[in-house]
């Protein structure tokens, strides 16, 4: 890879995902959009986030978790993901492993988000871009709640009106 490589869809940003996940050795942090989620199930993400947690690879994610995506929250927080809630952002995805290599969107139509939407998104092994996204990630993970507990308020709560 080229450092600032750009991506141009949703299927080819699952795919260099899934490579940037495969090669970590020390950690994996993930902020994406609601739809995001069921695509770490559909195209083998819990998978490859199994093999790494199992070698003692610590992977952490935020996701805004409604109703509709407690099952695929509670599947990555089966396998150890260390997975929490946060609404504060709108639109942003991000894959950054071992402080060198990210995969990132600044802007993203989340709640139409399909395997077919155009995205723009940078690939990059620029470890200052990697640190810069860190310290995004840590300051929404400083803000966000376990998954646990907005999965509960959600059960509370009960199914939406739909």
């Amino acid at each position: 890879m080229t450092d600032g490589t750009i991506i141009e869809s949703v299927k080819d940003a699952i795919a260099v995902g899934s490579s940037i996940v495969e090669s970590a050795e020390n950690e994996v942090v993930w902020l994406i959009p609601r739809p995001t989620l069921v695509y770490t199930c559909q195209y083998g993400l819990i998978e490859k986030f199994t093999m790494l947690i199992q070698k003692g690879v610590p992977v952490r994610g935020i996701a805004d978790i409604s109703h509709r995506y407690i099952s695929t929250t509670r599947e990555l927080m089966d396998i150890g993901e260390d997975v929490r809630h946060s609404d504060t952002y709108s639109g942003i995805f991000m894959v950054v492993r071992d402080n060198k290599e990210s995969l990132s969107s600044m802007s993203v139509d989340a709640m139409n988000l399909s395997i077919d939407t155009p995205v723009v998104a940078l690939w990059s092994d620029d470890p200052t871009f990697a640190a810069y996204l860190m310290s995004t990630f840590e300051m929404v993970w400083e803000q966000s709640v376990p998954a646990a507990q907005r999965i509960e308020e959600l059960l509370k709560e009960g199914p939406p009106d739909i």
